[in-house]
C-alpha cells in the first residue's frame, strides 16, 4: 500500500508540473484569439477533472490501506511481545515465558488464570541475534482469554528485572503511537486491543489511527498525568528510558 501511495503522489506531482508548464504556454499566447480562449477553457476543465480523479484515488487507497491494517491487527489479536527476557543459546522460548508467568502469578492478585494451563500456540525471538541487544519474544496464545488475562496483569512484572509486555502493533499503528507519545507525552498515551489512545483534558481519551487523527486533537490545557507506560502501553518501563525501535515485522496468523 505504501508503494501505491508513493506512486500516486509522484503521478500527481508530475501532472501538476506538466499542467503548470502548459498553462504558462497558454498565457504567453494571444489571449484575444478565439482558438486560444477555447483551449484555455477546455484546459481548465480537464485539469480540474484530473485533479479530482487523483484526489478520489488517493482517498480510496487510504481507505483500503486502513482496512488492510485492521485485518492485519485482527490477525495479531492473540499475540503479545515480551521485552527484556535475556537471550539464551538453544532456548525453549515457550517454556521460558511460562516460567516467567507462573513466577509472576504467585505475587499477582489480579491474575485469576491458572497459568500452568495457559497454552502457547507459537513463540520465537524477533529479528537477528545481536550481542548488544536483547531481542523481544513474540508469543501467540491459543485462547484470547489467556492473552487478555496476561495483558491485564502486566503490572505484576515490575519486579522481574525490567521485563515488560507490549501489544504487537502493525507498523503504521506503531508509528502513530510513537508520534502521539512525542506530541502529547509518554504518560498520556497507551494502547489497548491494538488501538492507540491519547489522554486529553479532563480525563477524556481519544482513539487515533492516523496522523490526521492526531492533528485533530486540540489540547487547550495540559492533560492529566496517567500511569507511567512503556513500549506500546506496557507498564513497568521508566518513562525517561529511550524508546526501543519497532521490531522487524513478520507474518503472523492466529
Amino acid at each position: 500500500m505504501e508503494s501505491i501511495k508513493t506512486s500516486i503522489a509522484k503521478l500527481g506531482a508530475s501532472f501538476n508540473a506538466r499542467m503548470a508548464e502548459f498553462q504558462g504556454q497558454i498565457e504567453k499566447a494571444n489571449p484575444e484569439s478565439p482558438t486560444v480562449s477555447s483551449v484555455a477553457t477546455q484546459f481548465s476543465v480537464f485539469r480540474a477533472f484530473i485533479l479530482k480523479a487523483i484526489e478520489t484515488l488517493q482517498q480510496q487507497v487510504e481507505f483500503l490501506s486502513q482496512q488492510v491494517d485492521c485485518m492485519e491487527m485482527r490477525s495479531r489479536c492473540k499475540i503479545l511481545l515480551f521485552h527484556g527476557v535475556a537471550d539464551a543459546d538453544k532456548e525453549d522460548s515457550s517454556a521460558r515465558i511460562l516460567d516467567l508467568l507462573n513466577l509472576t502469578c504467585l505475587t499477582c492478585l489480579h491474575l485469576k488464570t491458572d497459568l500452568i494451563a495457559v497454552k502457547i500456540a507459537r513463540s520465537h525471538r524477533m529479528g537477528r541475534p545481536l550481542s548488544n541487544k536483547t531481542r523481544c519474544i513474540l508469543v501467540g496464545f491459543r485462547d484470547f482469554s489467556d492473552r487478555n488475562a496476561i495483558w491485564a496483569a502486566k503490572t505484576a512484572l515490575k519486579g522481574t528485572g525490567g521485563v515488560i509486555i507490549s501489544e504487537f502493533l502493525t507498523k503504521s499503528r506503531h508509528n502513530v503511537f510513537m508520534m502521539a507519545r512525542e506530541r502529547f507525552g509518554v504518560r498520556n498515551c497507551y494502547t489497548r486491543k491494538g488501538s492507540v489512545y491519547v489522554l486529553v483534558k479532563d480525563g477524556d481519551r481519544r482513539c487515533v489511527t492516523s496522523r490526521a487523527d492526531l492533528d485533530k486533537i486540540q489540547v487547550t490545557q495540559s492533560p492529566k498525568a496517567g500511569p507511567a507506560v512503556g513500549v506500546d502501553g506496557a507498564v513497568g518501563l521508566a518513562v525517561d528510558q529511550p524508546i526501543q525501535p519497532f521490531p522487524v515485522a513478520v507474518t503472523t496468523r492466529c
